[in-house]
């Protein structure tokens, strides 16, 4: 998680710790929106994730409401854009076809293969999209477009939703359950830390230039 998205969620913890009954609704809403096409694109479920569980931690709120919040959250989501791309899918799968450049990709032939993808790996993909990020966003609606069987989507998706977002829960939770520990150690132990980083640092440098300097002499 890039420092930006550190800072964003120092900022939702501060804000949801501060409104617990409304945390439980932003929280649902996150995880709803965070593969619900196109909002998907935008919304980074991680923040919600990371926020719920530390506050779940920090015991502001409780846990397993902030699990059952998420997990709705994100089967509803994918539910949602899974039917959105059954329904409306092919036509727009249609559409794309007939424009000149987006054609040559969007082909009656790329839809069939697209189809026996999915009849054939569609179960595997869709619990996979669940633990690898981007995949997650549209993958949803890609099972819906090329008719993947619901009960196959709805059993894998389930069991991808517990898993991927369980790890971050894990991760946040006992996360925050220790901060306070972290921080006392950080507060004692900074310069320490600092010096030894420096000293490492530097160490790597002069090693660098002796094996690079040793290589010169010896070509």
């Amino acid at each position: 998680m890039s420092f930006v998205n550190l800072t964003a969620l120092d900022q939702m913890v501060t804000l949801l710790g501060g409104h617990d009954r409304l945390a439980y609704a932003v929280l649902f809403l996150g995880s709803f929106f965070e593969t619900f096409i196109p909002f998907s694109l935008f919304v980074l479920g991680e923040l919600f994730f990371f926020a719920g569980a530390m506050l779940a931690g920090m015991h502001i709120l409780n846990v397993w409401i902030v699990l059952t919040v998420l997990y709705a959250g994100g089967i509803l989501g994918d539910n949602a854009s899974y039917w959105l791309g059954r329904h409306f899918g092919t036509s727009l799968f249609e559409r794309l076809a007939r424009l000149p450049l987006v054609g040559r990709l969007a082909h009656i032939d790329n839809y069939d293969r697209g189809r026996e993808f999915f009849e054939r790996r569609g179960a595997i993909a869709v619990f996979a999209a669940r633990l690898s990020g981007p995949l997650s966003w549209v993958m949803p609606t890609m099972a819906g477009m090329f008719r993947l069987d619901y009960t196959t989507f709805i059993r894998f998706n389930t069991l991808g939703v517990i898993i991927g977002i369980g790890q971050f829960i894990v991760v946040g939770y006992f996360f925050a359950a220790s901060l306070p520990t972290i921080a006392d150690f950080v507060a004692h132990y900074a310069t320490h830390l600092f010096s030894l980083l420096l000293l490492a640092s530097l160490g790597l440098a002069v090693g660098y230039w002796r094996i690079k300097r040793r290589a010169q002499s010896l070509s």
